[in-house]
């Protein structure tokens, strides 16, 4: 087994044991966390990761920001998905603001992909966008079907309904998860991703950062999903009191 593959699976265990043990905490605890480990997945980019690369010089380096948020929203899109399963199958109202606020988080996360790879492809291609890609069209596309997820909640009152029909959205747009990941397989690479080429004395210390910087921003967008659920579960009780408080002509 290579360096680079159990590097990769300590990395996996370590990640999974501190989400976990980041659930059973604070919520504000949790967002200092990974607001810290953002911070020092700058510290790696700066001081620790080789500052240029063959091609691309130092343009390359919002791979290490790019590659998270990519991660991060095609896992919390998979997450939503999960939840909408549970919503469909007991009715709760609270799988369905889970669901919600993990739509919104991880949009966030797409966004960021989407406006990071932006200013990458004019790096290394020339030009922000190239259509004909698959990767970047079927980024896009997600990008665009849970915009639609969030306006369909918008336009929907009755909250029954709502989280419903939400629920099957959020399953059905789930799928498109696996599309994005094998996009460059099932259609053919045309110019995603761009190969990078370092020395192989330095390609570890890439290795670490990059996956350090995925569990990083993971971390965070979790605490942004707590804290977005949270919102929404205020809410919802805010609007039942003022239903109360209108049925009793209060």
């Amino acid at each position: 087994m290579t360096m680079e593959s159990l590097l990769s699976i300590g990395v996996s265990i370590g990640f999974v044991v501190l989400c976990v043990l980041l659930h059973r905490i604070a919520l504000a605890a949790h967002l200092l966390i990974g607001f810290g480990l953002v911070v020092g997945t700058l510290y790696l980019v700066c001081f620790h990761a080789p500052l240029e690369e063959v091609t691309l010089g130092t343009s390359y380096l919002i791979f290490y920001f790019h590659f998270p948020s990519a991660i991060s929203c095609l896992t919390i899109f998979v997450i939503a998905g999960v939840v909408s399963v549970l919503q469909l199958k007991s009715g709760s109202l609270s799988h369905d603001r889970r669901a919600s606020s993990a739509v919104e988080v991880g949009l966030l996360a797409c966004t960021i992909t989407l406006g990071t790879g932006m200013i990458w492809a004019e790096a290394a291609w020339g030009q922000p966008w190239v259509w004909h890609d698959p990767r970047l069209m079927t980024v896009a596309i997600m990008w665009l079907t849970y915009v639609g997820y969030l306006m369909f909640r918008a336009a929907v009152d009755n909250p029954v309904k709502r989280a419903r029909y939400s629920a099957v959205l959020g399953v059905m747009f789930s799928i498109n998860v696996p599309v994005v990941w094998f996009a460059i397989r099932f259609f053919g690479k045309v110019s995603h991703p761009m190969e990078i080429e370092f020395a192989e004395d330095v390609r570890t210390i890439m290795k670490t950062t990059q996956w350090f910087g995925a569990a990083a921003f993971f971390i965070l967008y979790l605490g942004l999903w707590r804290l977005r659920y949270r919102a929404q579960t205020i809410h919802g009780e805010l609007e039942r009191i003022g239903e109360t408080f209108a049925a009793r002509k209060i």
